[in-house]
């Protein structure tokens, strides 16, 4: 569900993909803007290896501007078409894009958000809402490390709305961002600002577009936002299914990043989509032998169906698009090949290598596809 890198070294990898094209008079794209001042990110510009990529990141979820098109594809085919979970993100983008405060502020609170998870202002991470979900995801996250021996190698962060309902840290997000030189008095008087807009807003800043990235960024920084995995429940998704599948799924993409130069090398695919889609479902090929195996997340087949039913919802009918993922037969079929691998391991419960288990994607893709 992230593409790390490009062929492409002038195009510059950003981490959030904005619907503007379907509201294009109300939504615009550009430096985000609070009161008088500017702030703007700098990304770097992708190469192919870990070096130059070290701060680009690609943002596996949230909205692109081919999402109408995901969710309605205008040639819809027996194999390709809505699912769930586009339905509902397309609900809630057409709720946000009806309040003309929310389209104002749109790009700026996507903005601000995304920082708030980059710069780990304080260090506390927690995972849902409430923080209901971090002793899942901290036990997901040290099994991950030890399946496939990577401790202390990975860090995984939460991203919240409750963020940019705070003042305090509104205030200490501003204070990293804004390059001018701005009073503390300024930046209270900004955080002030946005929160009489979320008071005026219904979807300010609730709506879970504004926690919806979830993706995986070289030096084993992983995302993943609350409105994520809120609207992966709404499309009937378990919640603890949620966490673990995105985020096993975001780990591998770690896996992907220390071997992209030997896995995928330099013209290996006649197209960008063509390329993605062989990353994205490999991710799934993994995560699903990491899930199911009998030393690894050790889910029973009920669990498993989940799981399977969590990456069919994540698909896409995009076929030319960039960041096209697979359909979701296709994303379906994947990880029932990774199921299938980690089932003819039960016996004896070895691990494989992610080598070998790469290795083993590659003779099974052909089929996948």
């Amino acid at each position: 569900m992230a593409l790390f890198f490009s062929n492409k070294p002038t195009v510059t990898c950003i981490s959030v993909l904005l619907l503007f094209s379907c509201q294009p008079e109300v939504i615009q794209e550009g430096p985000a803007q609070l009161g008088h001042l500017n702030f703007t990110a700098t990304f770097s510009n992708p190469g192919r290896t870990s070096e130059t990529n070290k701060d680009c990141v690609q943002s596996d979820f949230l909205f692109n501007e081919n999402l109408k098109e995901l969710v309605y594809p205008e040639t819809p085919s027996p194999e390709c078409g809505a699912t769930a979970f586009s339905e509902v993100q397309w609900k809630h983008f057409t709720q946000l894009a009806s309040d003309p405060i929310a389209t104002d502020n749109f790009t700026r609170y996507l903005s601000l958000n995304h920082y708030a998870s980059r710069l780990d202002l304080d260090g506390d991470q927690y995972f849902g809402p409430d923080g209901e979900y971090s002793s899942l995801v901290n036990r997901i996250s040290k099994d991950l490390a030890r399946f496939w021996d990577m401790e202390g190698e990975v860090e995984v962060r939460g991203q919240h709305n409750e963020t940019l309902n705070d003042r305090e840290e509104i205030v200490k997000l501003l204070s990293r961002m804004i390059f001018d030189d701005v009073s503390l008095e300024d930046l209270y008087r900004i955080a002030d600002e946005m929160l009489l807009l979320n008071q005026q807003s219904p979807v300010l800043p609730e709506s879970p577009i504004f926690s919806s990235e979830g993706y995986s960024a070289p030096g084993g920084l992983i995302v993943i936002g609350d409105g994520l995995i809120q609207m992966f429940v709404e499309a009937g998704i378990e919640p603890t299914i949620a966490w673990t599948g995105i985020l096993t799924h975001e780990w591998i993409h770690q896996i992907q990043i220390e071997n992209y130069n030997s896995w995928y090398p330099a013209g290996s695919f006649e197209t960008p989509a063509e390329e993605t889609r062989q990353i994205e479902l490999e991710a799934d090929f993994f995560s699903a032998y990491y899930m199911t195996h009998k030393r690894g997340a050790t889910l029973n087949w009920k669990r498993t169906t989940e799981f399977l039913k969590l990456f069919f919802q994540a698909g896409d009918c995009s076929f030319d698009f960039e960041l096209h993922h697979g359909t979701p037969k296709q994303r379906m079929q994947a990880t029932m090949a990774g199921h299938d691998l980690a089932a003819s391991a039960q016996k004896k419960g070895k691990i494989l290598s992610a080598e070998e288990v790469h290795d083993h994607f590659l003779s099974s893709l052909a089929q996948i596809l």
